[in-house]
């Protein structure tokens, strides 16, 4: 027993003594001082910031028109599918009057078509005139722009230019036309280019119902027409007596104006004398009273507005989800009174969420778009997840008087159990080295603007080395980008 303790003595002894040694030595080598070695690492500089997860849709709900709850269909917590009607109100008024509206434009319809099929044939008569003159008319508009005017221009359907000129050999003679009529005139030819091909787009889905104003549009097309034909024609006549040496082909051109807007008057004139026939065309007596077609097309046109009016009316009574979702605020009661515009139902987006964070001015100009993401939730504090910052918002936001930029972060691989209103730890990896010689932030001094270390470049010698400084971690290591070399030590 005594010799066993007398070994364990001897050990612990022994123990002591070499401690007190190391001690010593140390003291005597570094007078008391630390030493660091200069390593290859990455350096990693980070953003840490608390932000709350956000539904990449929400939406607040409420009834467009005022009245009493009727029902509704859902509790906060549900989910809802897109379309799905959550809350009606008592609309039992307006569906009367709207049964009331169509029944309306049932009479009124069949009033009309009892006049068409009655009505002296002239009115037909009128009517498939005026169809036939809308077209000839565009005809007419079309032949005159393409087949007479467009000889004075390049590429007039895509780019037009407004040149006039005559070639005589190897000579081109340009006639001169002032510079602000000639752009007036390319411009006009623009819009006149998009006016007939509208037009006889139009005139594929000319009907009885459109007939009449399709004849007003295309009385205000010719007169648009006209006054670039207008245009054109003072334009040649500007030509000065030095150009007469081309005395016919300018003649011609004149002639081929002329013709031109000959046409779009003629069109003009007709179609106005067609549209007019149609009006004045004979009426009917129903029931002792004169009715004309057109009369009666108009009543059917404000029976099918009080019904559009009133089905608007009612659908005014409906909340419907605008998206799948869920229930996150339900304060409709079945009978109670609600206000227009009165928010008493929101639906956020169940499986679609985003991170929101505030970022302050110090920090954000190291914030870019595509920075890699590191976040924990207080929720799963061992788990962490992968995200990526995808927006920062232009505008600033003033919190507690310091001005800060809201960015959002989408997770990798987001999951259910993430959750609307969920805090979120986010760490915002702004840069990165890799492989870079590295020394602890607290080895290296710093004196005004002079930054540098104590090297040991010998057994109990240092020496003042400055040195240059790169990226800073978050941890305190510090990029070294000159100054040093791998396995240098440093004391401080």
């Amino acid at each position: 027993m005594f010799s066993f303790l007398s070994k364990k003595i001897l050990i612990y002894f022994s123990l002591a003594i070499v401690v007190i040694i190391i001690v010593v030595v140390s003291l005597n080598n570094n007078n008391g001082k630390e030493v660091a070695t200069v390593v290859r690492a990455d350096v990693v500089q980070e953003v840490a910031v608390t932000g709350k997860v956000k539904p990449n849709q929400n939406v607040d709900l409420g009834f467009d028109k005022s009245g009493r709850v009727g029902n509704v269909y859902i509790s906060i917590g549900e989910n809802v599918k897109q379309g799905q009607i959550i809350a009606t109100l008592d609309a039992g008024e307006i569906s009367a009057d709207l049964s009331k509206s169509k029944a309306i434009l049932l009479e009124e319809n069949i009033k009309l078509r009892e006049l068409k099929n009655t009505a002296p044939a002239s009115f037909s008569d009128a009517s498939k005139n005026l169809d036939a003159t809308i077209k000839e008319s565009f005809a007419d508009a079309d032949n005159a722009i393409r087949n007479r005017v467009d000889q004075f221009f390049k590429n007039s359907t895509t780019n037009p230019q407004f040149e006039v000129s005559i070639t005589s050999g190897n000579f081109i003679h340009y006639f001169n036309v002032p510079y602000d009529l000639v752009v007036d005139i390319n411009n006009k030819r623009k819009e006149v280019e998009i006016i007939l091909i509208d037009w006889q787009n139009r005139t594929l889905n000319i009907s009885s119902d459109n007939l009449i104003s399709e004849a007003d549009k295309a009385i205000n097309d010719l007169n648009t027409i006209s006054k670039f034909l207008d245009k054109v024609a003072e334009a040649i006549n500007t030509f000065s007596p030095a150009d007469y040496a081309y005395e016919t082909t300018v003649n011609n051109y004149k002639t081929a104006i002329s013709s031109a807007r000959g046409e779009v008057s003629g069109a003009v004139s007709t179609l106005v004398t067609a549209k007019d026939k149609l009006n004045l065309a004979p009426t009917l007596a129903i029931d002792g009273q004169f009715e004309s077609v057109l009369a009666q097309e108009a009543k059917v046109k404000q029976a099918e507005a009080s019904v559009f009016s009133l089905e608007s009316s009612l659908d005014k009574t409906v909340i419907s989800a605008p998206f799948d979702g869920v229930v996150t605020l339900q304060d409709a009661k079945v009978g109670g009174a609600v206000s227009a515009g009165k928010v008493f139902i929101s639906i956020a987006s169940q499986d679609q969420f985003y991170i929101e964070a505030n970022i302050s001015e110090i920090h954000i100009g190291k914030i870019k778009l595509g920075n890699p993401v590191s976040v924990d939730f207080d929720a799963f504090p061992k788990e962490v997840f992968s995200g990526v910052v995808f927006y920062i918002e232009p505008g600033d936001v003033i919190i507690d008087g310091v001005v800060n930029y809201k960015i959002r972060v989408n997770l990798m691989n987001p999951e259910s159990r993430i959750k609307n209103g969920l805090t979120a730890n986010i760490k915002i990896q702004t840069d990165k080295k890799s492989d870079v010689l590295t020394l602890p932030l607290y080895a290296i001094t710093k004196e005004g603007d002079e930054v540098f270390v104590n090297k040991i470049v010998a057994k109990g010698k240092k020496q003042k080395t400055p040195i240059t400084l790169g990226l800073t971690s978050n941890d305190g290591t510090v990029e070294i980008l000159s100054g040093l070399e791998e396995g240098d030590i440093v004391e401080f």
